[in-house]
């Protein structure tokens, strides 16, 4: 018998023995997920049990055997086995492994071993290993192994191996890593920075004749401390950039409460940036030791001084490269973190809120909220059209008669001949594309959505508003990826700036503040500004139905983060350019309030922009927004949902300035839509939150950088593919937060110009994707936000960016670099 007969065979047995899942009698709380498989199950009281399930969606009640699911694994009760899932892993209660590519999720305690490409997460571990890439959580008692980048345990009786390893109990084990950190004195520690809650942390600014400038973070324990830090302008090396990255540990002797003296010993990388040479190595290593007098001025802030010797050597030889003596001086402060007035402002913030929800809930929504007032909700839909056509006027105007472009110098038969060439992929640069249209198109979505109607009535808007300036709007062929960049684009931009317009505007609110308020609206939502001008809302002062926004019903968290940000060039450590930056991030609504469940009741945003003149003015966009769900669960052990999510992401990046000619990233998701799943995890130990999201996705249109197109102003690649995003948030009730956030893109390039003569075509009508091929693109995001005092924090965060292209004509490339951010954070 040969295999494709074997096959069949088996496929007839197990077909016979498969129950199907919407046909059992009973399941646990909640709605189960369509079980897509086949299996062979046994009913027993009233339960499914299953010893063997396949497919591409399996979720089941209980397991006793082996499931497989080339998606999504659940298992509703408790599982006993193998769960093996291309995505995703989720339980009740396990007992057994499970292994996915992404994640894996137990709601309880379990034993056994999760083994998954990110993140791991489990209510406490009895008797297991999780390993994992990036992070595993045990929310509770750990008794066991965690090998990972991050790992995480409430109450940690066994081991953690990883980069970064927390703890907030350590009773018996051990850690070893980078950076360690639990809430008791008790713990082993094995790593560079040990962390418990009487280590003293301190900035140091200093400078010296090793290297000029220095910024490092000491840590001191009993009688130890170790110091990270950076420095720039090297020895030897002033008259171009240099830089080192260091690390020292020591020993210090506490004189008085004023005085103390110490010792330590360092190690220096030091990047020159010179090609090698006897008068100029490309990259050598110090080693150095150090004595310090340390005098604290005041509680916070303190002053020291540093004697001693040094020797820089080349690496890979003996050979010394140069010794000196070593001097040193600066500035420390110290972090206090003050939990009990944290509490106390907590306290008082919620009760604030409190006290002014119940005062809005004493008066009638019909007062309050201009959104019940019939003649405000009136559907105008002419008015719309002629917006959107006036905004296609006013910018083919200005294009033509104030900047004299030539391809808005449209005639009648440019329009008949864009009908008869309609449609191209075309050249204009990535910003334009994949920004600049999306953009375009919410404009045009919501001069629909500030008339009267809703999101699914507006969506023709921009569909309509793209093609109209397509056809009728520049003499250049229609173009297909600007219709769908600024259709989807522009939907979800639209919907998000015109949710966001509406948490500014109060219409009770007066004079120069009120000023404010609608100038502000108006940059976020243009189109409602300007239909509030018209209808004379802009100025009208109202006391009864003066707020768009219902905080009570649809809550929304808002911060804004101010700092600078370290982009490498090719991933050198110390080859690279700095930027101020200014990140915006937005929750609305909450995910798992079923109440508010129409398109955008809840989304995610965040954004940033940069401020130098070198790298983009807008650096990236994240948007995620829910078209449909559905809370399939929902009980003591937490909450589960499914649902349809629509994103937008975009990267964007310059060469860095004095550099190489190599692009960091170009990246973009202009048009996607997918499924995802969202596990909200019960409060168990110290974690007031913790979150854990996967979406799927199929992307429409894409961009990626390419390393051989270069036509006109676009040298990067478009087309279409899939994508998946794995989130992980833990908050801390006074510490703060962390997130893990980790993107794959799969984009191919269908269309190439391979037997176009590129030298005699028009560009314009080379009507090619790019280069044909597919590009993988992994963005890895750990963010930590450490709470300071009352609304004020610390975001440290980073990416690391993988792309590998395969060229179906070029060869193959590789790339890889990173950066880092460090800001001051408001929380509204």
């Amino acid at each position: 018998m040969n295999l494709s007969r074997l096959f069949i065979v088996l496929t007839v047995l197990v077909m016979q023995y498969a129950v199907p899942l919407s046909a059992q009698n009973k399941q646990p709380e909640g709605r189960r997920l369509t079980n897509i498989a086949v299996g062979l199950n046994q009913q027993h009281d009233s339960a499914l049990y299953s010893k063997f399930n396949i497919g591409l969606l399996s979720e089941v009640d209980t397991l006793r055997g082996v499931q497989l699911g080339l998606f999504y694994g659940g298992i509703r009760g408790d599982a006993r086995g193998l769960m093996f899932a291309g995505v995703t892993n989720a339980a009740h209660a396990m007992q057994g492994v499970q292994l996915s590519g992404f994640s894996n999720s137990v709601f309880t305690p379990m034993r056994g071993l999760q083994i998954s490409g990110l993140t791991n997460i489990a209510m406490g571990v009895k008797k297991g290993v999780q390993l994992s890439l990036a992070a595993n959580i045990s929310s509770g008692y750990m008794r066991g192994i965690q090998l990972a980048a991050y790992n995480y345990a409430d109450t940690l009786n066994g081991s953690q191996i990883g980069v970064f390893n927390a703890a907030l109990s350590h009773p018996k084990g051990v850690q070893i890593g980078i950076i360690n950190y639990t809430r008791d004195t008790i713990a082993n520690k094995i790593g560079l920075i040990n962390i418990n809650p009487k280590t003293r942390i301190d900035l140091l600014t200093f400078a010296g004749n090793s290297s000029k400038l220095n910024v490092a973070l000491r840590f001191r324990n009993r009688s130890t401390y170790n110091i990270f830090g950076v420095g720039t302008h090297y020895m030897g090396f002033d008259e171009d950039f240099s830089g080192s990255i260091y690390y020292r540990i020591g020993q210090y002797f506490r004189l008085s409460p004023r005085w103390s003296v110490s010792g330590d010993l360092g190690f220096h990388h030091v990047e020159t940036f010179k090609k090698n040479s006897a008068d100029g190595p490309k990259r050598l290593y110090s080693l150095q030791g150090l004595l310090n007098v340390d005098y604290q001025i005041s509680p916070t802030v303190g002053a020291f001084v540093s004697a001693g010797y040094g020797t820089t050597r080349f690496y890979g030889s003996h050979y010394n490269y140069r010794t000196r003596p070593i001097l040193q001086a600066g500035l420390s402060f110290r972090y206090h973190h003050n939990i009990r007035k944290e509490q106390l402002w907590l306290a008082e913030r919620e009760r604030d809120m409190e006290y002014h929800l119940a005062k809005l809930s004493e008066t009638p929504d019909s007062q309050l909220y201009r959104f019940t007032d019939s003649d405000y909700r009136e559907r105008r839909w002419w008015r719309a059209a002629g917006l959107t056509t006036g905004i296609n006027l006013l910018v083919h105007g200005f294009d033509r008669f104030v900047l004299n472009e030539d391809f808005a110098k449209v005639h009648f038969k440019d329009i008949g001949h864009n009908f008869r060439h309609a449609f191209v992929w075309d050249n204009d640069q990535f910003s334009t594309n994949l920004f600049a249209h999306p953009y375009h198109g919410s404009l045009y979505f919501n001069a629909a959505r500030s008339n009267g109607l809703n999101f699914w009535q507006s969506t023709p808007y921009a569909l309509g508003g793209s093609l109209m300036w397509e056809f009728f709007g520049e003499v250049e062929p229609p173009a297909i990826n600007d219709v769908f960049a600024t259709t989807f684009g522009g939907i979800a931009l639209g919907e998000v700036t015109h949710r966001i317009s509406a948490l500014i505007l109060n219409d009770r609110s007066r004079g120069f503040r009120r000023f404010l308020r609608e100038a502000a609206a108006t940059l976020v939502d243009p189109m409602r500004g300007l239909t509030r001008m018209i209808d004379g809302d802009a100025w009208d002062v109202r006391e009864n139905r003066y707020l768009y926004h219902d905080f009570s019903r649809i809550p929304v968290e808002f911060t804004m983060a101010l700092g600078s940000r370290y982009l490498a060039d090719d991933g050198a450590l110390f080859r690279g350019e700095g930027q101020p930056y200014l990140t915006f991030s937005l929750e609305y609504g909450d995910a798992f309030e079923e109440e508010n469940t129409n398109p955008y009741d809840y989304f995610t945003l965040n954004a940033t922009f940069g401020f130098t003149g070198n790298q983009p003015l807008v650096n990236s966009i994240h948007l995620m927004g829910r078209l449909w769900s559905s809370v399939v669960y929902s009980g003591k052990q937490g909450q589960t949902l499914i649902g349809l999510f629509q994103h937008f992401n975009y990267y964007d990046s310059e060469p860095v300035k004095n550099g190489s000619d190599i692009t960091p990233y170009r990246i973009s998701e202009a048009a996607a839509f997918g499924p995802g799943i969202i596990w909200q995890f019960p409060h168990v130990g110290n974690l007031s939150r913790l979150e854990h999201r996967i979406f799927a996705d199929l992307i429409l249109l894409g961009g990626t950088k390419s390393d051989y197109y270069n036509i006109i102003n676009r040298d990067y690649n478009m087309g279409s593919g899939f994508s998946f995003k794995s989130n992980t948030l833990m908050q801390f009730p006074h510490l703060g937060r962390f997130a893990l956030n980790i993107d794959y893109y799969s984009i191919f390039t269908w269309k190439g110009y391979e037997g176009k003569d590129l030298a005699t075509i028009d560009p314009l009508y080379l009507n090619a994707q790019g280069d044909r091929g597919n590009a993988s693109l992994l963005i890895i995001n750990p963010n930590f936000l450490f709470h300071l005092k009352n609304n004020f924090g610390i975001e440290l965060s980073a990416n690391y960016y993988v792309r590998h292209t395969r060229y179906k004509y070029h060869n193959n490339v590789r790339a890889r670099t990173f950066e880092v951010r460090g800001g001051l954070v408001y929380r509204f």
